[in-house]
């Protein structure tokens, strides 16, 4: 048995850390800070568990890809 002593957030509580959440099926779902945990359509009020965190714009995306604008030259009209 595992040392940790935290269970995972339940159905209807409150998100506290943006994430793609998984419950006991495996249905991934992604949630921001504040949502409610939704309660699974077979299972009803479900466990979740953290599996990632969200990306914010401009991060390297799970696929290891740069999101950010590509800097190139810009005209700033300076003649």
């Amino acid at each position: 048995m595992a040392n940790n002593k935290e269970m995972d957030p339940m159905s209807h509580e409150k998100v506290s850390v943006d994430g793609i959440y998984a419950d006991e099926d495996g249905h991934e779902v992604t949630l921001k800070r504040g949502d409610d945990f939704p309660a699974d359509l077979v299972l009803g009020a479900t466990t979740w568990e953290l599996k990632g965190f969200s990306l914010q714009e401009g991060e390297i995306d799970h696929q290891g890809k740069d999101n950010t604008p590509t800097r190139g030259h810009v005209d700033r009209g300076d003649k």
